[in-house]
């Protein structure tokens, strides 16, 4: 019996010899890697991918490096994008990053991104294809800021926080410091920009509404768009959060307060803090799995994930949709029931770096054809007005 255990723990750790020596020749032959690291645009070729290292006090919550990646384009368009990545928002959501183990081992993936992933790269299309003819951005310059502090890049703080088991562990908010020394770069290499879109996704959709005006009030004299894919999670914790737990001080930093609804408040915001002319667009999923998960973990809901509560959140996007879409003149968006799993009733979740920003169609409409219309020949339009209807 004894020999028998021998030889199974000696075979799953030669099968997890295995399993990481896939993995690390994965990263050696597939996963993408920035051509250059550089500071220096004028030293990037176009298409390729860059590591930027940046002054100041840039960090991963984990405490490891902070940078951005650029990618150089052949026109003077820039993309300034917010990556998304989860979030944490007391000690308990802190105590669960993402790690790759939590895919291998199923059940519940964590709740942020402790540092920046090396295999990121390799995870992005869509727009930020700017070398595929079919992309709207094609030619396009790109800033892509990194997510790793689980704080919607706005803290401000090193949280002291122990774990169930009593051990202490320190959770870096340092998102403000990190857009601000990435911001420093981008108007150091970013002058004037004939079009600037202010993106992200998920959760930097928040990012990229929130600092839309500090980054639009620097290109006074540039068109700007801004565009927030999949960012709603409605909590009356966030008021408390934004300030207790990330210290963002947020009223004084972005000009408005925190609401249940944040992304709303942002919206409704940029609408009078934004220029005259800058447009804001939204695109959502409407069932979508991973805003829904995260909303209920938040709001401590403890239930099941079923078609109630499905329908409660998009009841909830819904209604902040058309508040927007009845407040603000110059906001637009697309809703979208594209993917839908009818097992499970839900839809997937973000548009903008995957492939569904490519293929998911709403009433004849395209995705990229709605944002390319909005940015490239200002005829911005709303698509799945049939859905607010019900």
């Amino acid at each position: 019996m004894r020999r028998i255990g021998k030889i199974t723990m000696f075979t799953g750790i030669g099968l997890l010899s295995l399993i990481l020596i896939a993995v690390l020749a994965i990263s050696a032959f597939v996963i993408k890697r920035p051509a250059t690291t550089t500071s220096e645009l004028a030293e990037v070729k176009p298409y390729k991918w860059n590591k930027v290292k940046l002054d100041g006090n840039v960090i991963s919550s984990d405490g490891s490096e902070y940078f951005l990646w650029n990618k150089k384009g052949e026109n003077n368009n820039w993309i300034i994008f917010f990556s998304g990545g989860g979030a944490s928002w007391d000690a308990k959501s802190a105590e669960h990053p993402i790690k790759i183990m939590n895919f291998i081992k199923g059940g519940d993936t964590g709740n942020y991104f402790p540092n920046i992933p090396f295999y990121m790269l390799s995870l992005l299309r869509g727009m930020m294809d700017t070398d595929n003819p079919d992309n709207p951005f094609n030619g396009w310059n790109v800033v892509y800021l990194p997510y790793s502090t689980g704080d919607f890049h706005i803290g401000k703080h090193n949280a002291e926080y122990k774990k169930e088991d009593g051990t202490p562990f320190t959770m870096r908010y340092n998102g403000s410091n990190n857009v601000r020394s990435s911001l420093d770069w981008i108007y150091a290499n970013a002058d004037k920009p004939d079009k600037l879109l202010i993106a992200g996704e998920s959760a930097g959709g928040f990012g990229s509404a929130f600092w839309a005006e500090e980054i639009a009030s620097h290109y006074k004299d540039s068109e700007i768009y801004q565009y927030s894919d999949s960012s709603f999670l409605k909590s009356d914790k966030w008021p408390k959060v934004v300030d207790q737990e990330w210290h963002a001080d947020f009223t004084k930093t972005f000009g408005y307060p925190a609401e249940a609804d944040i992304i709303g408040a942002a919206f409704k915001a940029n609408g009078h803090l934004l220029p005259p002319n800058a447009v804001l667009l939204q695109s959502y999923s409407l069932f979508d799995e991973i805003l829904i998960h995260f909303q209920n973990n938040i709001n401590d809901y403890k239930g099941p994930q079923d078609q109630k509560k499905i329908n409660e959140w998009s009841q909830q996007m819904q209604a902040s949709v058309r508040s927007l879409d009845a407040a603000l003149p110059n906001y637009y968006y697309y809703l979208t029931d594209y993917g839908l799993d009818a097992e499970k009733g839900t839809t997937p979740h973000t548009f903008a770096t995957r492939e569904t920003f490519f293929q998911a169609e709403q009433d004849g409409v395209t995705l990229l054809k709605w944002l390319g219309d909005a940015v490239n020949h200002q005829k911005p339009y709303s698509v799945g007005s049939k859905f607010l209807e019900k």
